[in-house]
């Protein structure tokens, strides 16, 4: 009897009937993961009208309780790989977690949470105050919830509610974005999220904002190696509907963590919260 996460012979599995083929379901789930992201976030943007070191107090903040998901994601993404049955998905997973935490040759050897913390100190932020900062009971609530989508589903599920909040960034995933707000909304929120536009509202040199920047930059491939891996895998109708379900209660979880870590980075300025998007 072979053990339910041996993979060491275990074939590609072959779509059945019923489920959408391979080109169809990658649309779908990209049009879902998009369609809820757009209408749950404000976007990435900061709000406009500050002074160059009120905002670096904004972005500082922000990547202060950002640290708490950063420190979390590569820990979610390993607990996945550790029952996943299949070679290929276990290496994209390393692959993407050798970057997170050990060291990523496109940023100097450095790794994502490192440049966290370079970020928030070039902020004015410093890692001890980062160390120290507790969670609110929102952020707490939230990584709880992707606690629990990892060790409450299966692999696939599982994966596609982690691997989702990178597939944002995929080539697939932009094009949905595209089709939806048109391609200079889009063009302008690649831009905000790649720190094009974040260095000079916070009067730094271009190319010292490296967490946000490299993140847009590395997600558009690490994105789309996950996303390539769901399609492959998502082989029966009911797992295509359990990884489109797994990855909209993740993004829903993403609204309420980036706006709580608004809320907060705004309350550190003196900004009042906006009006939170209805899930």
């Amino acid at each position: 009897m072979t053990m339910p996460y041996d993979g060491r012979s275990r074939p590609t599995p072959v779509y059945e009937p019923g489920a959408l083929p391979p080109g169809e379901f990658e649309t779908e789930f990209c049009d879902n993961l998009v369609g809820t992201m757009l209408q749950l976030s404000p976007g990435p943007g900061m709000p406009d009208g500050m002074e160059p070191a009120q905002a670096r107090l904004y972005h500082g903040t922000y990547l202060k309780y950002m640290s708490f998901f950063a420190w979390k994601f590569p820990s979610w993404l390993m607990s996945i790989a550790s029952i996943c049955p299949y070679h290929d998905v276990r290496k994209e997973i390393i692959k993407d977690c050798v970057d997170e935490e050990v060291g990523d040759p496109d940023a100097d050897g450095r790794c994502h949470i490192d440049l966290l913390y370079d970020e928030a100190e070039e902020c004015g932020v410093s890692r001890q105050e980062i160390f120290d900062a507790e969670p609110t009971p929102a952020i707490l609530a939230c990584i709880n919830g992707w606690d629990n989508l990892t060790r409450t589903n299966g692999w696939l599920a599982a994966y596609a509610a982690i691997a989702g909040l990178e597939i944002t960034q995929s080539e697939p995933a932009v094009r949905a974005r595209e089709r939806v707000t048109g391609a200079e909304a889009a063009q302008r929120f690649a831009q905000e999220l790649g720190g094009v536009t974040f260095h000079e509202r916070l009067g730094l040199p271009d190319g010292s904002l490296k967490f946000f920047s490299l993140h847009s930059y590395k997600d558009r491939f690490h994105g789309g190696g996950e996303l390539a891996m769901i399609v492959k895998y998502a082989h029966t109708r009911q797992l295509q509907q359990e990884t489109l379900w797994a990855a909209t209660a993740s993004m829903k979880i993403m609204s309420v963590h980036a706006n709580e870590v608004r809320r907060l980075a705004r309350q550190a300025v003196g900004i009042p919260a906006p009006a939170l998007a209805k899930a």
